[in-house]
């Protein structure tokens, strides 16, 4: 059995070559947080988690980080709330935050 999350290198959506764009962002947020002593796991967690709301946020049509408003980070608060595992378990709160 594979060390977990020996998988596929991660891919972030968006256009790598839009400075302003997702791929761009959070890979200076991902060195940010590198730089201020986040474990590896840590960063690769919250880059999983903010390109699973980048598909989310490109399944509504939004393609840019300054379209992004908060009504619809609050929509998709409570769609993580709703979300339900292979198991049918909801996310555990602190998967939610």
């Amino acid at each position: 059995m594979g060390r977990r999350g020996s998988g596929k290198p991660f891919v972030v959506p968006g256009d790598i070559s839009d400075p302003a764009g997702w791929p761009v962002l959070v890979g200076e947020f991902c060195e940010w947080m590198g730089a201020h002593g986040y474990s590896p796991r840590t960063i690769e967690n919250r880059q999983k988690q903010l390109a699973a709301l980048i598909v989310w946020l490109g399944e509504r049509g939004v393609t840019r980080p300054v379209e992004v408003t908060r009504p619809m980070l609050e929509r998709y608060q409570r769609w993580l709330f709703h979300y339900r595992k292979r198991d049918g378990d909801p996310l555990s709160f602190r998967s939610q935050a």
